[in-house]
């Protein structure tokens, strides 16, 4: 922000426009305060405040030179842009007190008035009962998490933090007996997609599961927690696993096709697991993982157990189309026996002398 008096302009204020033009900045808005006044209520004199905003940082001496003014007329503005352009009119929290000038008097490279209503929209505060409706929109699943925030705002989800969090493990709980109950019966499969660095192993995944099931998978990243960002998804991709991510056991039992009904282990609290399918994506084989985890007993946990619970696939560069083709083709094969599964389901619940 450049800050002048009208009468120490070092040009003439019919040139201002033009020099901010040819400036570089990416975008520019300025004002004449010439209606402040002090704690006495005398005038304070008419100045300038100009705000530019520059895609790469400047320093304030370079700055300076494009008034061809002192650097003590300049400051770094280290709030938003969105807070900068609001002061121009005084409509920031700092300047509630001072006289609130109308956005057309604004001159500015874009839609000054328009970006102001933009502004005002966001830092719009929701009323008491407002909150309350739209956490119970959200409790009742008629709002995303990321909806509610830009609803009510960060500070008001810290605020309802302990309420939001219970509201999210009533929803996992629930939408995991839901699971329990269509997936009842089915074998969860866990595809091994092991290849070079580099070959398109999260890739082929991606590819795969956006085609099939472009709302109801999740990545979780390459870290020893990959289960603290998961939210319910049954199609899940475990990437870049490790030996040492997991004790082998754990990995046992987080693959067992049968037991369906388990939890996920993630750094605050465990996760209900909805699995129908796993992907997991490493540069071992199976064997070679295997060979690299610290087994307490080898004869107790064997490389037959880990093996029993997976698909092994190789991912090459010259098989990556067959492969995923392959995978689009048996996921529409578990589709196809998920439907009659289900059909099946709704006939006897009508009828209670049908047979399995």
């Amino acid at each position: 922000m450049y800050t002048q008096d009208l009468d120490h302009l070092p040009f003439n204020k019919d040139k201002l426009k033009d020099i901010l033009e040819k400036s570089g900045a990416e975008e520019w808005a300025y004002i004449l305060h010439d209606k402040d006044t002090d704690d006495d209520g005398k005038q304070i004199r008419p100045h300038f405040h100009i705000m530019l905003h520059f895609k790469d940082a400047k320093t304030i001496s370079r700055v300076a030179k494009v008034f061809n003014d002192k650097e003590q007329y300049i400051e770094a503005w280290h709030s938003t842009i969105n807070n900068g352009y609001s002061y121009l009119i005084h409509e920031t929290n700092n300047a509630q007190s001072k006289y609130h000038y109308d956005p057309s008097e604004v001159v500015a490279s874009f839609d000054f008035k328009a970006k102001i209503k933009e502004i005002r929209q966001k830092v719009k505060k929701p009323s008491r009962q407002a909150i309350e409706n739209f956490i119970n929109d959200y409790s009742n699943e008629k709002l995303t998490k990321e909806k509610l925030q830009e609803k009510i705002g960060v500070l008001e989800m810290a605020r309802h933090k302990t309420l939001i969090d219970h509201i999210d493990e009533i929803l996992a709980y629930k939408k995991h007996q839901e699971f329990l109950k269509q997936f009842s019966g089915l074998q969860c499969v866990t595809y091994w997609l092991y290849g070079e660095a580099g070959v398109g192993k999260t890739r082929l995944a991606r590819e795969v599961l956006e085609k099939c099931h472009p709302n109801n998978f999740c990545i979780l990243g390459s870290q020893r927690d990959h289960f603290q960002e998961y939210r319910g998804q049954e199609f899940i991709v475990i990437n870049d696993l490790r030996p040492n991510d997991y004790e082998y056991g754990q990995l046992l039992t987080l693959l067992d096709p049968w037991e369906i009904d388990k939890m996920a282990p993630a750094r605050y609290h465990d996760k209900y697991l909805n699995a129908r399918a796993i992907y997991i994506t490493t540069p071992y084989s199976p064997i070679n993982f295997y060979n690299e985890c610290n087994i307490a007993n080898p004869l107790v946990d064997t490389f037959e157990q880990l093996k029993r619970r997976i698909i092994s696939l190789q991912l090459t560069e010259k098989n990556y189309n067959k492969l995923k083709n392959d995978l689009i083709t048996d996921d529409k094969l578990s589709e196809a026996i998920l439907k009659i599964k289900s059909q099946k389901n709704t006939s006897h619940a009508h009828d209670p002398k049908s047979d399995d």
